[in-house]
């Protein structure tokens, strides 16, 4: 069976009829990547960053803010 979806900040997103939980798919890009998308600015995880509001727009210093709030004990 061929199910249809779209990719979405990493994630698939299938269009109607799912497959039961845990069935393996194989998954069979329709397009090609855009230049725009290739490399680093195109990975699933930086498109994660791209809508929070709570850091800062440089992903440098977003990574800096993250990694205080991981340091920082729960008492302080």
């Amino acid at each position: 069976m061929t199910y249809r979806g779209i990719v979405s900040n990493g994630v698939v997103l299938i269009e109607g009829d799912k497959p039961e939980e845990g069935t393996v798919v194989e998954v069979t890009p329709v397009g090609a990547l855009t230049t725009s998308a290739q490399g680093l600015a195109g990975h699933p995880a930086v498109g994660i960053w791209k809508d929070r509001t709570d850091l800062p727009a440089d992903t440098v210093e977003a990574s800096k803010v993250l990694r205080q709030k991981l340091m920082e004990r729960e008492s302080e």
